[in-house]
């Protein structure tokens, strides 16, 4: 064994940096321990641990051996929500009408704005808890389906399809209606229904004997409706001619006479001297008028 070696075979050299290393390591952890501060402090920029400042405030001068740190509240627009040692307070969010954002609740001294989506649009990212960043339209259920449930500000809208037998032909219907049952109503079924459209009903087609024997009575009705006719319309005729020869008869007795009054002309003879003598001369002196009776 060589001297000077320590017992184990190790040179002396190794033993000493090892002790060495093992005091830098104590020294280190010890220092740690002294640098961290407590929780209601911060590590200022001169390496002190000052107290913190209040939510809704922000260090303005750290504090020294002889002050404690220097706060000031936070501006207009800005905030602080928890105790810090900012030197400066956050700036409220913004809520973009552009991103279909709208503020929920105002931004103050000690938390920040709420944001959330607009009617029609749900949030499809948050930024924490409390507040939207970005938002979505809501979706819309086709025809085929009913919806279960409408969108919200914070969930999309939910729809399931139209049990079979059923349909929904509009966009976000709420139910699914029953397909038409053409039995019922005294049809055949052209075509079937399916999820976004009722079945269609129709009446069922004739063979060639039924056809004759539906339209044999109807072209039968139609005759004897048109003779029918005839027969009115002559005897209506006939009617009239009779009357209006009636009616002239009654005329030709009903005309009256107007009576003539008959008049008696009697000549009154008178006598003249006539220019020859010894001939009698007569002339008519007047008209005696003498009504009958």
């Amino acid at each position: 064994m060589a001297s000077g070696s320590p017992p184990g075979g190790f040179p002396a050299w190794i033993m000493r940096l090892n002790t060495v290393c093992i005091f830098l390591a104590t020294q280190l952890l010890f220092h740690q321990g002294a640098l961290s501060c407590q929780a209601w402090e911060y590590r200022s920029s001169n390496g002190e641990c000052c107290p913190k400042c209040t939510a809704g405030s922000r260090v303005a001068k750290p504090c020294t051996t002889s002050s404690s740190t220097g706060c000031v509240p936070c501006s207009e627009g800005t905030y602080t929500d928890h105790p810090n040692g900012l030197p400066e307070c956050f700036r409220c969010q913004l809520c973009d009408p552009g991103a279909h954002l709208k503020v929920k609740e105002e931004c103050t001294y000690t938390k920040n704005t709420v944001c959330a989506c607009v009617p029609g649009y749900f949030c499809s990212h948050r930024r924490n808890e409390r507040t939207c960043e970005i938002c979505a339209k809501h979706t819309v259920s086709p025809p085929g389906y009913k919806v279960i449930q409408a969108g919200t500000e914070t969930n999309d809208t939910e729809f399931v399809p139209c049990p079979l037998g059923t349909f929904s032909a509009m966009e976000m219907s709420f139910s699914c209606e029953p397909w038409t049952d053409c039995n019922k109503e005294g049809l055949i079924e052209v075509c079937s229904g399916n999820a976004s459209s009722d079945g269609v009903c129709g009446r069922p087609k004739l063979d060639k004997r039924s056809r004759v024997y539906l339209y044999v009575p109807l072209v039968v009705c139609s005759l004897l409706s048109v003779l029918l006719c005839l027969v009115i319309i002559r005897s209506r005729g006939q009617q009239s001619n009779k009357k209006g020869a009636a009616e002239e008869q009654k005329e030709e007795r009903n005309v009256d006479y107007i009576p003539v009054q008959e008049r008696n002309v009697m000549v009154i003879p008178m006598q003249e001297t006539s220019p020859n003598h010894g001939e009698p001369s007569y002339r008519t002196f007047a008209l005696v008028d003498q009504a009958l009776g």
